[in-house]
């Protein structure tokens, strides 16, 4: 679990790097191996899958459509 934290948090960019960020991807790392995902990859997965989600740009709506 260890390894997977420490791949994870190379992941996030320098401007949204911070202590929380790393508390959330932490807790999702616990989440998962109580479900029983509990190899490296389901790990990493589970890890970059909150980065992704806190690092993606905020969406926009134009004339009604979901715009990225």
């Amino acid at each position: 679990m260890t390894a997977a934290l420490d791949y994870v948090c190379k992941k996030i960019p320098a401007e949204h790097d911070s202590n929380e960020l790393r508390k959330q991807i932490a807790d999702e790392l616990i989440r998962c191996a109580r479900t029983g995902r509990r190899t490296v990859i389901d790990f990493q997965q589970a890890g970059i899958k909150v980065v992704e989600e806190m690092t993606k740009p905020p969406r926009r709506r134009w004339f009604g459509w979901w715009r990225k």
